[in-house]
Order: structure tokens, then C-alpha cells, then sequence
């Protein structure tokens, strides 16, 4: 799910509506320990940092801006082109509902993420993507 600009489409949403998902061998998917693995048709599943400390997830804007989500995209990033991993067109982030926004925004905000990845939240309007 490349667009036009050659970045890989990344989406966010939370467990319900990534366990209604199926997967579809291309996509890979990062979630927080402890969520619905869905059907197992994902190219793979890595899991999230633990939250802080404070109940903020990984990606939480006020702790950390980059967060740990923009760095683990980034090294996907690399052992895709590197060979290292199997090519991906799409990467969905699962986080709660309640730490979405947060995430969005600091993903929107890391520039090695908006150079390498096409933001498409399409979860956020409460659409299935595929």
C-alpha cells in the first residue's frame, strides 16, 4: 500500500478495531504487550515498548516526542531496505484508544517518520483500512 510518493502507509488504531482485521501477508504490525493478535495473517507482529511509568504510551507527545514507536520505525525502515526483513507496504500501530491522538501527533511531528512512512490514520475515521 505505497502511494504515489513511495512511502509506506502507516496507520494507527486501537485493539477493536485491529482484532476485527484480517491480516494480509504485507502489513506489519506494532502493538502493546497483552493485545488481540488478530488472525495471524500479519507479515509479523512486534511489540511496543511498555508504557511509562506516568500511563502514557510509547509514543506519548509530552515525554517523549520522538518516542520509542518513531525509532522502532525507523529501524524497520532500515532492515527493509537493508534485506534484513521481508519487504512491508504498510504498518499499523495498535495502541489505546485513550493514547491515539498523542501518538498521532508525535508521529506527525518526527521528520525521519513523515519522510519514510505516508501517514493514513484511516482507523482515526473509523474505517477498516485494507
Amino acid at each position: 500500500m505505497q502511494g504515489d510518493d513511495g512511502r509506506i502507509a502507516l496507520d494507527l488504531m486501537d485493539e477493536t478495531a485491529f482484532a476485527r482485521l484480517s491480516g494480509d501477508g504485507k502489513t506489519l504490525a506494532l502493538r502493546m504487550a497483552g493485545t488481540d493478535g488478530g488472525d495471524g495473517q500479519w507479515l509479523d507482529q512486534l511489540v511496543l515498548p511498555a508504557p511509562s511509568p506516568f500511563a502514557h504510551g510509547g509514543g506519548c507527545v509530552c515525554c517523549a516526542p520522538d518516542g520509542a514507536i518513531a525509532a522502532m520505525l525507523a529501524d524497520l525502515f532500515r532492515t527493509r531496505v537493508t534485506g534484513q526483513r521481508p519487504w512491508f507496504a504498510r504498518v499499523i500501530v495498535v495502541v489505546p484508544a485513550a493514547l491515539r491522538e498523542g501518538t498521532r501527533q508525535a508521529l506527525e511531528a518526527n521528520r525521519v517518520v513523515a519522510a519514510r512512512y505516508r501517514p493514513v490514520w484511516l482507523s482515526m475515521r473509523n474505517t477498516p483500512a485494507h
